[in-house]
């Protein structure tokens, strides 16, 4: 990257500054030399503050270091005015450079060798990742909070893949417990009140409405087969059918949504294979819970927490935090190297009881890593959204989905830091203009495209409505991507130096030549959304390339080197859309 040439450059006039005895006591660079952009255009292309670092060391002014080191830098062969047009020192002691079209042409040639591939890291080194997110309970429909956790994982997954771990992705099933049970009476109910049968429907049961969609079909299916059962068999039967057909529901949309599982693991096998009872005996044998009024607690506070914890209630009935230690056990024992779990706002309390139960049972407690996504406000012309047609008192993620679009529900779902809300504006995310983020870098990608089909296909002459020959065959752009990956030489009469239009050029490289970092960054902080923001950018530099250079030219080496350029931009574009699990249109 550009970046870390120019780095290179002043990390060697720095050593051989010391090694010349310029820089007072100071025998080596201390720290990482980092590389900034100007405020103000005018001021460079690069900048570097290292001069205002060393200072203190060096026992100098940071400005007299500057210039000692831009010095340096003038005499190193690689610093060169086909790679650096010019630098100056300014005060209180940056370096600023003006990049040539050297260093960029050599970017762009890297991003036509690397392809798919390019951004890509390997700061995984191919260890094992389990992902585990979405989680809902299969008692309905899922919403729009469901959704950001969804797109947030999906993201983070991807991320995850593109720099260098192994990746599975698990969706834990809470099937299990007082929800389970009260689906169950809900479902027989409604499953008699659509068969014609007065019964009364449980007033504080899950809404008639939120199930209806669902046991429909199931009547379709099984008619009267299960009307005479007793309301304790009716419950467990129908409920055990609609947990299994919500399930169903949940994973297809899911699935539309771009968001699959290698596994769907469920609660209640953590029950019926034992595995809750055993954890509570390890807990026992550690000495880490004790038994008080009838309940069994966790000795969480001497753990970290700021309570114990109730494992097993005083009713004998276990707890979310038995299941949640016992499923986080199993986790362990299947021999990943990084655990994150990726939870609703809502699940914060819980947090503190499994980082405790992890230590409890003598785990590498750095190998979970559990990450919160906050709420998702839904806005229609300023005014909040709060009504579903459906569920009565949230909107379903598959509303969204419809009205909106994948991907736009994608994007507006990813943008984001998972730790602040989300006010997602449902008319914003439709509009087919600027204004929209997510059509806007899609519509970038596709003009790329158009562009490239400008120059191998016939063309309709608007004015004379004569057809036009195709500037190139596709025989000559293949011959050309051959050239842009052997030769970066072949991208120098894509810029106008000396001219104000250069500015504009040399923005559009530097932005598709920083992908890399910004992978780096956003997988080291875990923010997948920065790959939107990113891409946005790049949506914007080409539109302030397209608007000054024109792409397809009289001059064909001008054309070969921009044709060159387009296809770059569309690359980075497509790589960073794949990673938010956003398409990349062709036409739009």
């Amino acid at each position: 990257m550009i970046s870390e040439r120019l780095a290179g450059l002043v990390e060697r006039a720095i050593d051989r500054a010391t090694k010349d005895g310029k820089l007072g006591p100071l025998k080596e660079c201390p720290f990482a030399v980092v590389v900034e952009r100007p405020r103000l255009p005018e001021h460079g292309d690069l900048a570097v503050g290292t001069a205002l670092k060393l200072a203190g060391q060096a026992k100098m002014s940071p400005i007299k270091i500057a210039e000692i080191l831009a010095e340096y830098i003038e005499k190193d062969e690689e610093a060169g005015k086909e790679n650096i047009e010019r630098l100056a020192v300014a005060p209180p002691g940056f370096i600023n450079f003006h990049l040539a079209t050297g260093w960029m042409e050599a970017a762009l040639s890297n991003i036509h060798n690397k392809g798919a591939a390019f951004g890509s890291l390997n700061i995984g080194d191919g260890k094992r990742v389990l992902v585990e997110y979405v989680s809902a309970n299969p008692t309905g429909d899922l919403h729009i909070g469901h959704g950001r956790g969804a797109v947030y994982g999906s993201c983070l997954s991807n991320l995850f893949s593109f720099v260098g771990f192994s990746v599975e992705q698990e969706f834990y099933v809470n099937d299990a417990g007082v929800q389970i049970v009260q689906l169950g009476y809900c479902a027989f109910a409604l499953y008699q009140r659509l068969q014609g049968r007065d019964v009364p429907y449980p007033e504080d049961g899950y809404p008639e409405e939120s199930l209806k969609h669902f046991m429909e079909p199931i009547v379709k299916e099984y008619g009267d087969k299960y009307l005479n059962l007793d309301k304790d068999e009716g419950a467990k039967t129908l409920g055990e059918i609609t947990k299994m057909t919500i399930m169903e529901s949940q994973r297809k949309l899911l699935s539309r949504l771009g968001v699959n599982f290698n596994t769907w693991f469920s609660e209640t096998s953590l029950h019926t294979s034992d595995a809750v009872s055993s954890v509570l005996q390890e807990f026992e044998k550690r000495e880490k819970s004790y038994e008080s009024e009838g309940a069994l607690w966790l000795k969480s506070k001497e753990l970290g927490d700021e309570r114990d914890r109730v494992l097993r209630k005083s009713t004998g009935v276990t707890t979310y935090l038995a299941a949640d230690a016992a499923y986080h056990l199993d986790k362990y024992k299947r021999g990943y190297d990084q655990l994150v779990t990726i939870w609703g706002a809502d699940h914060h309390g819980q947090v503190p009881g499994l980082k405790a139960s992890v230590k409890a049972l003598d785990l590498d407690a750095d190998k979970l890593e559990i990450i919160l996504t906050q709420i998702v406000n839904l806005n229609r012309e300023g005014q909040m959204v709060r009504m579903s047609k459906r569920a009565g008192t949230v909107v379903t993620l598959e509303e969204v989905m419809e009205e909106v679009g994948v991907d736009a529900t994608r994007y507006y779902l990813a943008e984001s830091n998972p730790q602040n809300p989300i006010n997602f504006d449902l008319e914003l995310a439709k509009r087919t203009s600027r204004e929209n983020p997510a059509f806007y870098i899609q519509y970038a990608h596709a003009r790329c495209a158009a562009i490239l089909r400008r120059a191998t296909e016939e063309q309709v002459n608007q004015e004379s409505e004569v057809t036009e020959k195709p500037v190139l065959s596709a025989e000559q752009l293949e011959q050309y991507k051959t050239d842009y990956r052997a030769k970066p030489e072949s991208f120098r009469a894509a810029f106008d130096p000396g001219h104000e239009v250069f500015q504009y050029q040399k923005e559009l490289v530097q932005k598709l030549d920083s992908f890399p970092d910004e992978v780096k960054e956003a997988a080291l902080a875990r923010l997948p959304g920065r790959m939107a923001r990113y891409a946005y950018d790049v949506a914007n530099a080409l539109q302030k390339f397209y608007e000054v250079s024109r792409v397809i030219t009289d001059d064909l080496s001008v054309t070969k080197a921009r044709l060159g350029l387009i296809l770059a931009t569309k690359q980075v574009l497509a790589n960073a859309l794949k990673i938010i699990g956003v398409s990349a249109p062709e036409r739009m």
